[in-house]
C-alpha cells in the first residue's frame, strides 16, 4: 500500500488531521484477507485419479486492515488521540451501512471499493496513539468508476460496439434506460452472449429502465410491462477471448448504459 490517504462516503482522511501510517519494519504495511479468491469445489472421479470441478465461487470479500494516526510535520512525531477524537472518526468510519471507499494512490483513480470499518484502539502507556482500521467490502473484488455509454440505433440494420474492461470473466447488468423511438415489439440483443431481452407493446417515446437489481419501469402507465417482457435482462458480457459487446436493436431507439467494471486489485 502506498497510499497516506484515503476517502469513505465523500470525506477525506486527511481532512479529518489523520494519516494512513506505516509502522512495520519493511516501511510499509498491509493485511489481505481475500482478493478475489475462489474456492474450487470437486468431486472424486476414476477412484481419486482425477478430480472434477463442479462448482467454483467466492465465499469471502476483501478486506483490509491498516492504521492510522496524527503526525505533526512540525514536531515530526505522533500525536496522541484525544477521546472526543476517536469517538469521532469512529462515527464517522464504523458505520452500520456500505459506503464508498477509495485509496488515494497512483493508479487508483478510477478505482473503488464499497463496504464499512470497525475501529480498534492502539495505546501505549494508557495513551491512544493509533487506530487500526479493519475494512469489510461487499464484493471478493473493486470496481471501476461508472462508465456511461449513450448511443442512437435506428433499426435492425444498425449497431453500436463497446468492449467491456471487467477483470472477472462473465457478465454484469448495468443500469440501462431505453427510449423507444417506434412503437413495436423491442428486441435488444447482446451479440458476446447472444441474448436477446424482449419488451412487446412499446408505444412511441415511451422510457424503459432496468437497475442491477433487476428492477424495471415504464414511463407508460398503460403499458404492463411485466406482462410484455421475456425476464432476459439486458446485461455487458466477456469471455477470455473476447470483450466487444455488440448491440443491435429491431425498433428505433435511443439508448444509456452505465456500469461499473470488476477490478482484481487490492493494494
Amino acid at each position: 500500500m502506498l497510499a497516506e490517504d484515503f476517502e469513505f462516503d465523500g470525506e477525506y482522511l486527511k481532512d479529518w488531521g489523520y494519516m494512513i501510517l506505516y509502522t512495520d519494519d519493511n516501511g510499509g504495511f498491509n493485511t489481505i484477507d481475500s482478493d478475489s479468491q475462489l474456492s474450487f469445489n470437486t468431486v472424486s472421479l476414476q477412484n481419486g485419479k482425477k478430480f472434477g470441478l463442479t462448482t467454483a465461487v467466492y465465499e469471502d470479500c476483501i478486506q483490509l486492515t491498516f492504521q492510522i494516526g496524527k503526525f505533526s510535520c512540525r514536531a515530526n512525531e505522533i500525536e496522541p488521540i484525544s477521546l472526543a477524537e476517536s469517538r469521532a472518526i469512529k462515527r464517522w468510519l464504523n458505520r452500520a451501512s456500505f459506503k464508498k471507499f477509495k485509496l488515494i494512490q497512483p493508479g487508483w483513480a478510477d478505482i473503488y471499493m464499497e463496504g464499512s470499518f470497525n475501529v480498534s484502539n492502539i495505546e501505549f502507556n494508557g495513551q491512544l496513539y493509533f487506530l487500526e482500521l479493519t475494512f469489510m467490502s461487499n464484493r471478493p473484488f473493486a470496481l471501476h468508476e461508472p462508465i456511461t455509454y449513450s448511443f442512437d440505433l435506428s433499426g435492425s440494420s444498425d449497431q453500436y460496439r463497446f468492449f467491456d474492461i471487467s477483470d472477472e470473466i462473465g457478465y454484469i447488468y448495468p443500469d440501462i434506460k431505453i427510449t423507444c423511438k417506434k412503437a413495436g415489439e423491442l428486441r435488444l440483443t447482446n451479440s458476446n452472449e447472444d441474448r436477446t431481452t424482449v419488451i412487446k407493446n412499446c408505444t412511441a417515446n415511451e422510457i424503459i429502465t432496468f437497475t442491477p437489481e433487476l428492477i424495471m419501469s415504464t414511463s407508460s402507465p398503460t403499458h404492463k410491462i411485466q406482462d410484455d417482457f421475456n425476464y432476459n435482462f439486458f446485461r455487458i458480457s466477456n469471455t477470455y477471448s473476447d470483450r466487444a459487446n455488440i448491440i443491435t436493436s429491431s425498433l428505433p431507439v435511443e439508448i444509456e448504459i452505465t456500469y461499473s467494471p470488476y477490478v482484481k486489485a487490492v493494494s
